[in-house]
């Protein structure tokens, strides 16, 4: 009896669980790395706690593309693995032996969380200066416009861009100044959201303004990983740490926190921990720090140097 490939078991999961084309592709880099640790396509018979712990640890300490991944890496192969091995147990699925798919037993992987990084006013305001001066054409528009409007829109909505990328004219209402992001087309597929634009930004979004059907942003390069090797050049034209959109919707959040609103519902949101450990930049959010309300201590005079 041949044992059925995880890549099989994934392509079943996917469709089952409604994973996303991105959640599918992120599944495949995990087969794709533990392909590469056993040395053959893994299958179910590779679910074993042994063997996966093995990988786990492989992962952790062999460079992949010139460098080690994260503890947060390990940690999503971890977790993508148990998916695969519990949907399988669920299952009943058969490993070449005929014995039953068991549910893994893993060792935890310790994540280090770092402190959430945005985008200060000043380096947004550089990103969109700089793609105003982006010549040629991305998707049929010009490309300083393609590059400007995205950022700024980012900038407002807080919105991930897999969601802007599949914005469309009919959701974008230029004379009430909304944009609405469809329930589809966000990450957990949940509920629309419905994001006020400011009148600035619906002016520079109008002169491309194209049929209903028409996607916003259409991007017509051959792989859409091009956009972050695209934004990342950008970045550092513009001469901005740090690089990715991820950071545009933290810089969203933290500002809008730091004035008074609620940066929870700005994001989309169900708990105000994820947003207060993985989103708001302490940087921009604290206006007084802890030692602002400590009192000065009375050391004396200064010691002669």
């Amino acid at each position: 009896m041949q044992a059925t490939t995880l890549r099989a078991v994934l392509e079943r999961y996917a469709v089952l669980q409604g994973l996303s084309d991105r959640t599918v592709t992120l599944y495949t880099h995990t087969l794709d790395r533990f392909r590469d640790c056993l040395g053959h396509e893994p299958t179910i018979d590779d679910l074993d706690d042994f063997v996966v712990a093995k990988f786990l640890k492989w992962r952790a300490t062999t460079p992949h593309r010139g460098r080690l991944c994260s503890a947060a890496s390990v940690a999503k192969d971890k977790a993508q693995l148990v998916s695969i091995s519990n949907f399988a147990a669920k299952k009943r699925m058969l490993r070449s032996d005929g014995q039953i798919v068991e549910f893994l037993s893993l060792p935890r992987v310790r994540t280090i969380r770092h402190a959430p990084q945005a985008y200060t006013l000043d380096e947004v305001q550089r990103l969109i200066l700089k793609a105003r001066t982006r010549e040629g054409h991305v998707g049929g528009r010009p490309a300083g416009w393609w590059w400007s409007t995205i950022i700024h829109t980012a900038w407002e909505t807080a919105e991930r861009i897999g969601a802007l990328l599949a914005l469309r004219w009919a959701d974008v209402d230029l004379d009430g100044m909304t944009v609405l992001f469809r329930a589809e087309t966000r990450k957990g597929r949940s509920h629309d959201l419905l994001r006020p634009i400011t009148p600035q930004l619906a002016s520079l979004l109008r002169p491309e303004a194209r049929g209903p059907d028409e996607l916003v942003w259409p991007w017509d390069r051959k792989q859409l990983t091009s956009i972050w090797t695209s934004m990342k050049l950008l970045c550092r034209r513009a001469g901005v740490r740090g690089t990715g959109f991820h950071r545009l919707r933290k810089a969203s959040a933290s500002y809008v926190q730091a004035a008074g609103g609620d940066a929870t519902d700005h994001l989309g949101h169900s708990k105000p921990e994820v947003t207060r450990q993985h989103y708001l930049d302490a940087r921009i959010t604290q206006t007084k720090r802890a030692v602002d309300y400590l009192p000065p201590l009375d050391l004396g005079e200064e010691p002669a140097a």
